[in-house]
Order: C-alpha cells, then sequence, then structure tokens
C-alpha cells in the first residue's frame, strides 16, 4: 500500500470504469440505451373529457383511478394449478379498466366504468367486454358502461354510478348519461 505506483494504477483503474459506467448511463438521457418514449398522454382527449365530469359527480364520494391494469383490480383464486393459472392470468394481464371508483377511506375497489366509443361495436371488441364484464362479476365487482357522447351529466352520472354501485347491485349496469 506505501508503494506510489500502486495507488496511481489504483485511481486510474477507478476513473476508468466510473467513466464507461458514466458513458453507459449518458446515452438516452440517463437509460441504459432504453427503447421507450413518453406517451403523450395517459387519455385520450375523449376519456380526458369524461374523466372531468366523472370527478365532479363523483368527489368526494370515491376516489377514481384511469387505466388501471385488470389484474391490479382482480386476483386469481387460490389452488389454480401451472398453465390454468397461467392462462388466467394472462387473460387478465393485458387488459385495463378505463376508470376504477374506490372507497375513499379504504381504497376498496366500488367498481369500474367503462367509457364505451364505436370501437366496441365490433364483435372482437364486444367478446373483450363480456369478458371482462364475466371477469369483474366473478369477482363481484360491479361495471357501469357509459355510451361515448358529446356531452355528460354529472348528476345522471353520480345517479348511475350509485345505483350500479349499491353493494347489492353486483350485475352490469348500461347507462345513457
Amino acid at each position: 500500500m506505501d508503494n506510489p505506483l500502486y495507488l496511481a494504477v489504483l485511481v486510474v483503474v477507478v476513473l476508468v470504469v466510473l467513466g464507461a459506467l458514466s458513458a453507459l448511463v449518458s446515452r438516452g438521457g440517463g437509460t441504459i440505451n432504453l427503447p421507450y418514449v413518453a406517451a403523450d398522454s395517459l387519455l385520450t382527449p375523449a376519456e380526458r373529457s369524461f374523466f372531468g365530469v366523472l370527478q365532479q359527480a363523483l368527489t368526494p364520494n370515491y376516489h377514481l383511478f384511469a387505466k388501471v391494469r385488470l389484474a391490479d383490480i382482480i386476483e386469481l383464486q387460490r389452488g389454480l394449478s401451472g398453465k390454468r393459472r397461467y392462462a388466467a392470468f394472462n387473460r387478465i394481464n393485458a387488459k385495463h379498466a378505463d376508470f376504477v371508483a374506490c372507497d375513499p377511506q379504504t381504497f376498496r375497489i366500488v367498481g369500474v366504468i367503462e367509457l364505451d366509443d364505436s370501437s366496441h361495436r365490433a364483435a372482437k371488441r364486444q367478446k373483450r367486454d363480456q369478458f371482462m364484464d364475466s371477469a369483474l362479476a366473478a369477482a363481484s365487482i360491479p361495471v357501469l358502461r357509459i355510451p361515448a357522447q358529446r356531452s355528460y351529466s354529472a348528476s345522471t352520472l353520480r345517479e348511475q354510478a350509485e345505483a350500479a354501485f349499491h353493494p347489492n347491485a353486483l350485475q352490469t349496469s348500461t347507462g345513457n348519461a
């Protein structure tokens, strides 16, 4: 350790390693060259507009969350074996709910609100919606489906949500806000 040459070599090695790490991290603005860019917005313009009215209608009775992954809302039953568990998880993992209403004190999920635009008329989308409604019903989470339109009534949305999310309302409701 008293050898100055040993100390100089050690300092050079440390500086080279730090320089290499710094070069790796500095590529891509602080990440290590990953192929990702920020999305323009979490919500589409139609979803943003609807969310604003939904907030007026449901606050302070509910906390609202947007674009929540279905796998974060419902869980798989215990005891499912390998293939069945994997298949069941894959069916919910890549899907999301448009909006989730939660109890403001406990964050218990009270219900799901789906904004149905014209894409929901396609057969493939209807099949997906039926699966999602069935999965949520199996987990005792009510779904309120609202057709997309130019404007919404906060009071009508409030009434529809209260009717759909009442503890005894476990079936899917369809509204015309």
